[in-house]
C-alpha cells in the first residue's frame, strides 16, 4: 500500500505482485483480502489510524516504531487492542540483538550488583533524503532514533524511568529543520540516572546503531564501544579487580524475525507479545517526556495514570 503511484509500482515490481494486489488505502486491500495481521511501515503518523482499522477488521498487528508521535494516539491504539483483543507488538527489534541479549543477561545475574548510573553515547552522521518525512520533524533524534535505546534501558536494566531533564539543539551544519542533538538525562524508579548524549548531524561517525554503553553498579561496571564489551568486577575504592571481554550471544532468532516470531507464538500462548503496545507505552512516554523537557527546560514526569492502569491490564493478561 502507498498513495505514490510511482513508489507502488515500484515496490510491486521489486515484490514480484500484481496489480491487484497494491493498493491506494488500506480500507480497499483489507475488503479484498483476508489476513491474520498487518504489518504497519507506514510513516509514524499514520500508524494510529492504520492499526487501529486493522484490529477493527480482526487482524493482529506488528508496528515499526515509532508506535505513534504523540501519547494521545499511543494510547487509542492501547485502548482498541484491549477492546478487540487483538494483539500489537512494536518492532523493537534491537532488543533482539547479540549486544543487548548479553547485557541483559549479565544484568539481571546480578554480575555488576545494584545499578547506580548509566550512560548511552550516539553519534551518527546521517544524510536524509531531502523527501524524508524525518528532514522536517521537529525532534527527528528523539523521536525516531531515541526510542530504540529508551526501550533498550528498560530492557536491559529492567527499571522504568520516573523523570527527564535536558536539552536539544541543531548544530549550523544540520540539513534537518529540527533539533538533531539531545543531551538529557532520566531518573529511574530505584534514584539511578540514565545520561543520554546523541546527535544524528555528528561529522564523523562515532558510534554503531547500538551506542556506546556505560552501565555501573555495586560491584563493576559493563563497558560497551564499536562490537566490544568488557565487564570490570571491581573492589572498594574504585580499583579493578578483573576486566574480562565478553562474548556476545544473542536469541535463536534475531530483530525482526524475533519480533514477527514471537507475535505468532503469543497468539498461539494466549498472551501479549513482549514487545506488546502496553509496555511500548512506557518507552514511547520516556521520548514525550525528553520532548517536553527539552521544549520547557523543566524537569518532566514520565508517566502518568492512564498508562499506569493500561500496564496493569496488560500484566494481567
Amino acid at each position: 500500500m502507498d498513495l505514490d503511484e510511482e513508489v507502488l509500482d515500484e515496490a510491486a515490481m521489486v515484490a514480484d505482485m500484481t496489480a491487484d494486489h497494491c493498493f491506494r488505502e488500506l480500507s480497499d486491500a483489507l475488503e479484498a483480502f483476508t489476513a491474520d495481521a498487518l504489518i504497519c511501515i507506514t510513516p509514524p503518523a499514520f500508524h494510529c489510524q492504520h492499526a487501529t482499522q486493522a484490529m477493527v477488521a480482526g487482524l493482529d498487528v506488528v508496528c515499526e516504531k515509532p508506535l505513534a508521535t504523540s501519547l494521545d494516539d499511543a494510547l487509542a491504539v492501547a485502548r482498541k487492542s484491549h477492546e478487540t483483543g487483538q494483539l500489537v507488538a512494536v518492532s523493537q527489534n534491537y532488543r533482539y540483538r547479540p549486544l543487548t541479549w548479553t547485557l541483559q543477561r549479565l544484568v539481571q545475574q546480578g554480575q555488576i550488583g545494584e545499578l547506580g548510573q548509566v550512560s548511552l553515547d550516539f553519534y551518527k552522521g546521517w544524510p536524509f533524503n531531502y523527501d524524508d518525512f524525518r528532514r522536517t520533524m521537529p525532534q527527528p533524534l528523539l523521536v525516531d532514533m531515541a526510542i530504540h535505546h529508551f526501550d533498550l534501558l528498560r530492557f536491559i536494566t529492567g527499571l522504568e524511568a520516573v523523570s527527564v531533564s535536558g536539552e536539544s539543539w541543531n548544530p549550523p551544519w544540520s540539513k534537518n529543520s529540527g533539533d538533531t542533538s539531545v543531551a538529557v538525562t532520566f531518573t529511574l524508579e530505584n534514584g539511578a540516572r540514565f545520561v543520554y548524549t546523541a546527535s544524528w548531524c555528528a561529522q564523523g561517525d562515532f558510534s554503531d546503531w547500538n551506542g556506546n554503553w556505560l552501565l555501573e553498579g555495586q560491584t563493576g561496571s559493563l563497558h560497551y564501544r564499536q562490537g566490544a564489551l568488557t565487564l570490570n568486577h571491581c573492589l572498594d575504592r574504585y580499583q579493578v579487580a578483573d576486566s574480562q571481554k565478553v562474548r556476545l550471544q544473542g536469541p535463536p532468532l534475531s530483530e525482526q524475525a524475533y519480533v514477527l516470531a514471537d507475535l505468532m507464538a503469543a497468539r498461539r500462548e494466549d498472551r501479549q507479545p513482549r514487545t506488546s503496545v502496553f509496555d511500548n507505552l512506557r518507552s514511547l512516554a520516556m521520548v514525550m517526556a525528553a520532548i517536553e523537557a527539552v521544549k520547557t527546560g523543566q524537569i518532566v514526569a514520565v508517566s502518568n495514570n492512564e498508562i499506569e492502569e493500561l500496564a496493569q491490564v496488560s500484566r494481567e493478561q
